[in-house]
């Protein structure tokens, strides 16, 4: 698997957002295609996927909150 390359931006840099986009899709993509060739289908990695983006997101509010 490829290294995720971090570009130092100031958080208003209008180019932040696109680049982190770039570098996780492209993590992402890799690490979905690792997992279909371990043998698991399309359908069950998105769900498996999207819920534990989903209890990431809220174990982050949790703490935001705190």
């Amino acid at each position: 698997m490829e290294a995720i390359r971090l570009k130092m931006q100031a958080a208003n840099d209008p180019y932040r957002t696109l680049n982190r986009e770039q570098a996780l899709a492209a993590a992402f993509h890799d690490f979905v295609q690792r997992v279909l060739s371990a043998g698991w289908n399309e359908p069950e990695v998105a769900l498996t996927l999207a819920d534990i983006a989903d209890d990431y997101v809220m174990a982050l509010a949790r703490r935001v909150a705190n």
